[in-house]
């Protein structure tokens, strides 16, 4: 995001189901953990029949929801259902049952004879007015003044599709496949998930477009489009195949609409090339990936059918990708948007690179750093307190960009990229249809690097803040010497990070890297040859800022202050060779943990260390933008 009944009878374990039925696939049980009141049953299938327009968020139909009874002792079932909606009648099985709807959830009495394992088609007849306040209502319907054009749509994610249609908002309970009927008038075309497969003339000029939707499906992914609409379909043929999609688009009606936006339409195609070339292929091929225009802030990837703003490059990058990333692979709580943000967003980041140029891809992930660095507080992860915060869960600034960061810093860390997208196929893979949390995706990344990133995601994942670096570097000996001192504006002490250094020479240059996991950090590289200059992280992998990467002349920045006596035992002095203004100092041990921060003025300052354990020190006085270490020994 960016932001006909079905009539069946159940006799024991028999099933006879009728032509408007999904068909003859088989019926899959998804996993479930949804709340209390909808945990005896799971959704296999829905069937919503609707009577809509462009005009208006009045909704008039039927929706049919086939479910699998789990719990013996149930005798009810209820359904989220907006008390703005009003139930007319609701059977089960084609038999009237009784029925109660209190505030937002239907409760239907079931059948006494119906069992466990049993299949139940609950077919609910409402209408009403869909919910139109609150920041996510569920169905919209506006004026856009531009083209001219009313369009009335639906968008649901993360809690809203109880304001359009009876449904169960769980997201680890997916439906086998869903169908939506929509009847309109004539003049118009209704868009939804899955395939047009008939158009079907009524009485009163009106038509009824019925699209079903054969792959399991989350609620919020549901969805319908309709307004005076222009149908720009055409097939991108799929690399290295004769296969091709249909990129099928409901456009503003108006022939100057296709002509600005054709070009960028278009490249839908090859957008998912490459994204079937990184992720594998795109998931409902033998149905089709398309677009609905309405008048909304941004878009939403509905399953098949995106609902967006405009064409944008990044915007449709974005919701296409979603496609594997959100609606294949669903996160398994709110909590866990990461699993469709982040990644959707990170792709917006690939196809920046692949299909428009590096240096372009370079400012796109600078730009979601600088994002993220505009505050220091908040984690990717959803904490509990905001479960149920609509804006904090899609919070663009953590759920987005910060997202993206994580994802460009998961790929250095592996170090490979043709791993790193064999990790990202291998989760699509083994969690396609089904729900995935981040603890998901960083085991698997363990079980394939055979590294730990237990760390990197309790930093970077479930923690909060970033670093802030200040180095030094000097050239003696053929030996190139550089300190960094490393502060927070987390709870974290310090984090680990994997530094890239851009080294240049006269007339070449090259890449070195060191692992830094302490507070202060010095270490040497033999280089040989007249260096010129170094680049912190020249490939914009981390998120972190550098206040400085100064140069000093060798050893003349010990002479900055004298530390006595050394070795020592109870008392050291720190001495000042020239006048200083002010400065920080801190003490490290040799595993580069700060043990000592203050901030002073003296030219002279005397230090307790009776208290610390016998071995080498560090002491680093942080001057400006400069910072000056100097090693000694307590006895």
């Amino acid at each position: 995001m960016r932001k006909s009944v079905i009539y069946l009878t159940v006799f024991l374990s028999s099933l006879i189901i009728s032509s408007n039925a999904p068909g003859n696939e088989d019926f899959l049980l998804p996993s479930h953990s949804g709340s209390d009141y909808n945990e005896n049953f799971n959704v296999v299938f829905y069937g919503l029949d609707l009577n809509i327009s462009d005009s208006s968020t009045y909704l008039q139909g039927s929706v049919s929801i086939h479910i699998f009874l789990l719990d013996q002792s149930s005798t009810r079932v209820a359904f989220d259902m907006s008390d703005s909606l009003s139930a007319d009648s609701v059977r089960i099985n084609n038999d009237p049952a009784g029925f109660s709807h209190t505030g937002n959830r239907i409760s239907i009495d079931l059948p006494v004879l119906a069992m466990p394992g049993a299949l139940l088609e609950v077919d609910i007849f409402y209408h009403g007015l869909g919910n139109n306040t609150g920041p996510v209502t569920g169905i919209y319907s506006k004026h856009n003044t531009a083209w001219d054009k009313r369009i009335t749509w639906t968008l649901s994610e993360p809690f809203a599709a109880m304001n359009w249609f009876p449904c169960k908002q769980s997201l680890t309970d997916k439906a086998d496949s869903v169908y939506v009927f929509l009847s309109t008038d004539k003049r118009l075309k209704a868009g939804s998930n899955g395939k047009l497969t008939a158009s079907v003339s009524l009485p009163g000029d009106r038509v009824r477009y019925e699209w079903k939707c054969r792959y399991p499906i989350d609620y919020y992914l549901i969805s319908f489009a309709v307004g005076d609409y222009m149908d720009y379909s055409f097939y991108a043929r799929l690399d290295g195949g004769n296969d091709s999609i249909l990129i099928q688009n409901y456009i503003y009606n108006d022939s100057s609409y296709l002509e600005q936006n054709k070009s960028n339409i278009d490249k839908t195609g090859d957008m998912i090339n490459l994204f079937a070339s990184l992720f594998g292929e795109y998931p409902y091929a033998s149905e089709k990936y398309g677009h609905c225009v309405a008048p909304l802030g941004g878009g939403m990837e509905h399953q098949t059918m995106t609902t967006l703003a405009n064409f944008s490059f990044s915007l449709v990058a974005h919701e296409l990708a979603h496609q594997w990333f959100g609606d294949l692979v669903t996160c398994k709580t709110w909590q866990d948007i990461w699993i469709n943000e982040g990644f959707a967003s990170y792709a917006d980041y690939l196809a920046t690179r692949y299909l428009v140029s590096q240096s372009a891809a370079d400012n796109w992930i600078i730009r979601a750093q600088e994002v993220t660095k505009a505050l220091s507080t908040g984690s990717t992860y959803v904490p509990d307190a905001f479960v149920n915060d609509v804006d904090r869960i899609f919070d663009s600034r953590l759920s987005y960009s910060k997202g993206a960061a994580i994802i460009h810093m998961i790929r250095q860390e592996v170090g490979n990229d043709e791993l790193f997208f064999t990790i990202l196929r291998e989760f699509l893979r083994r969690f396609k249809n089904g729900n995935a949390s981040g603890l998901d995706f960083r085991d698997l990344l363990n079980e394939m690097t055979a590294k730990s990133f237990d760390l990197f995601f309790e930093q970077w994942y479930f923690g909060e803040g970033y670093p802030d670096l200040e180095m030094n570097w000097s050239h003696k000996n053929d030996t190139l010497y550089i300190s960094s001192l490393q502060t927070t504006n987390s709870t974290l002490q310090v984090f680990d990070l994997l530094l890239e250094f851009r080294v240049t020479f006269e007339n070449k240059d090259t890449i070195i890297s060191h692992r830094q996991n302490a507070a202060f950090d010095s270490w040497g590289i033999y280089l040989p040859g007249e260096i010129t200059g170094i680049q912190v992280d020249p490939n914009h992998w981390l998120l972190m800022n550098v206040s400085g990467m100064s140069q000093s002349a060798g050893l003349k920045r010990e002479s900055r202050f004298l530390v006595l006596p050394n070795p020592a035992r109870d008392k050291i002095t720190v001495r000042f060779a020239e006048p200083v203004e002010s400065y920080i100092l801190y003490i490290a041990d040799s595993s580069g943990k700060v043990l000592v921060t203050e901030e002073s003025k003296l030219q002279r300052k005397t230090i307790d260390i009776e208290h610390f354990p016998k071995g080498i020190y560090f002491i680093i006085i942080r001057e400006k933008n400069m910072i000056y270490p100097v090693k000694f020994i307590k006895n």
